[in-house]
């Protein structure tokens, strides 16, 4: 479909700075204008890449998640939480519509804080390591969209 979503913003961008932009006498409100036609390049710039981005992260979450059944398994206190984590590294994204990724990687990442506070002061080798990937999974992806607000991505 043309114009896809990206285009459609890029325009709506182009055009505010191109005709709206001259019109405006305030200084607040050109600021105000130059800020918004910033966000919509943004926003521009992630769209074609979301989608795969949250399937690459939500793969990564079902990774950690079934390390971390796999962890608990056998441990008495580990139950509820081991099937869970089990069922969601079972998943497979079969939509590629962005709400239901960001609900999936949603479940997946609410699982994995629960499984983080789980074994915070574990004394077992393997679930202190597991515990450190999932926090370094974590930041990585939280360091990563921080900096795709500051520009292009690096892997654009």
């Amino acid at each position: 479909m043309r114009p896809n979503g990206e285009e459609l913003l890029r325009g709506i961008q182009n055009t505010l700075a191109t005709y709206v932009l001259p019109e405006i006498e305030s200084a607040h409100a050109r600021f105000e204008l130059v800020l918004v036609t910033a966000l919509l390049g943004v926003v521009a710039s992630e769209w074609d890449g979301a989608a795969q981005r949250l399937v690459d992260d939500n793969g990564a979450l079902r990774e950690l998640a079934g390390r971390g059944a796999a962890a608990l398994a056998g441990r008495a206190e580990a139950g509820g939480p081991a099937d869970e984590l089990r069922s969601l590294a079972g998943e497979a994204d079969s939509s590629l519509r962005l709400s239901e990724l960001s609900a999936a990687n949603g479940r997946l990442r609410a699982a994995l804080a629960r499984l983080g506070a789980l074994l915070e002061g574990s004394d077992a080798p393997a679930l202190r390591e597991l515990r450190v990937a999932v926090i370094e999974h974590l930041r990585a992806e939280a360091q990563g969209r921080a900096l795709s607000l500051l520009g292009p991505r690096a892997d654009s």
